[in-house]
């Protein structure tokens, strides 16, 4: 996967999130470079997840920001390494924290308060949500048959937990699967379809979209990793 198929990745996850109605801002449509103060956040190994979600938001270190004020970072570093995230916004829990966001955001559009003042605001509410973090990899010069493989999930903040996955995931395809599984309402709302075979125009997004996942080579995920479990 080359840098161009990444950016056309990350445009078709934000043409997505305008369908969906989850859009917000398109930060950047490009690779994202490193951001060292976030790196460095991230390294210390003392962060919560709601210091580095508030640092990136601090930053506006994403690509797509959503109307929930959760987004998508997409990384690329050539040799196949590629990085997605996905941060959802750990102070939403419900429709009155919905509501609430809502509302003070307009006070910014309004300028009747700072977008520092905002973010301080969002985080004075404390951490509701217990929707996970999503993150993929795909590191082939990291692999270690087992151990660390080299198509892989992170499935909340700990990141020591790596579910193997035996395709290389596109951004988009990526995206999609969080807004299956996380945004279930307007996925159904805006993408039913009872004319189509998948009932449901997403859904045959993401179907399709699985073509473009290359199945990972043998020398990168032995027959024996195989015989364990993994994502197909």
């Amino acid at each position: 996967m080359n840098r161009d198929d990444v950016v056309r990745g990350i445009n078709r996850t934000w043409t997505t999130a305008d369908e969906l109605g989850l859009a917000q801002t398109f930060g950047s449509a490009g690779v994202l470079g490193v951001n060292e103060e976030f790196r460095d956040l991230i390294f210390t190994g003392s962060a919560s997840y709601d210091d580095v979600y508030m640092k990136a938001l601090e930053l506006s270190h994403y690509n797509i920001l959503l109307n929930d004020y959760s987004f998508f970072q997409f990384g690329w570093e050539g040799r196949g390494l590629v990085r997605y995230a996905y941060y959802p916004n750990p102070f939403i829990a419900s429709k009155e924290d919905a509501e609430y966001l809502k509302s003070r955001e307009e006070l910014v559009s309004a300028q009747m308060i700072s977008h520092e003042e905002f973010l301080y605001l969002l985080k004075s509410r404390g951490s509701v949500s217990g929707v996970p973090m999503l993150r993929y990899e795909n590191a082939p010069s990291q692999r270690s048959a087992f151990y660390h493989p080299c198509s892989h999930l992170h499935i909340g903040f700990h990141s020591e937990n790596r579910w193997a996955v035996n395709r290389i995931l596109t951004p988009y395809a990526f995206s999609l699967l969080v807004y299956k599984h996380y945004y279930g309402s307007p996925w159904k709302e805006f993408g039913d379809n009872s004319e189509i075979e998948y009932k449901n125009n997403f859904e045959r997004s993401l179907v399709e979209e699985k073509a473009n996942c290359f199945v990972v080579d043998e020398s990168l995920f032995g027959v024996d990793e195989q015989r364990s479990f993994y994502f197909g």
